[in-house]
């Protein structure tokens, strides 16, 4: 009875507790670095604005931060339901991915020196592939 138990439970499609430690690792810092950001873009965009504080850009800033808060919704909904989510993950690497690509155009193309570029291109590139490998390795992806 037990082994049919088991046998149920495989096939189940239930990711294995070992499996997750790195992914909710990789959604911890989703969460934590999307609060950051998604908070300080929302609530600060006239304060971050590059030149002149009433341009239509501080929407820009705006929206990304909802992105950001968005990926904070992503990372919850994998963290509660993983074998469940494997779309959402996908959606939360192809973000991260494409903002590491666009930062490492615009970043020359606007002649930007600040370090926090820098780090957000870094933070991006380390979240698209930690989100991707630790995917992987969960059996989601």
């Amino acid at each position: 009875m037990s082994g049919a138990l088991a046998q149920d439970r495989s096939d189940s499609g239930a990711v294995p507790r070992g499996n997750l430690r790195f992914l909710r690792i990789m959604l911890g810092l989703q969460v934590a670095l999307g609060l950051l950001w998604g908070v300080s873009m929302l609530f600060f965009a006239r304060q971050i604005v590059l030149g002149e504080p009433d341009g239509p850009h501080i929407e820009k800033i705006a929206m990304e931060g909802a992105a950001h808060m968005m990926l904070v919704f992503g990372a919850y909904l994998v963290w509660r339901a993983p074998q469940r989510a494997r779309d959402v993950l996908l959606m939360m690497i192809f973000l991260n991915g494409l903002w590491t690509l666009t930062d490492l155009v615009y970043i020359p193309l606007l002649g930007l020196s600040e370090i926090d570029f820098y780090a957000k291109v870094v933070v991006n590139a380390v979240l698209a592939i930690g989100l991707a490998l630790s995917g992987r390795r969960a059996g989601i992806l």
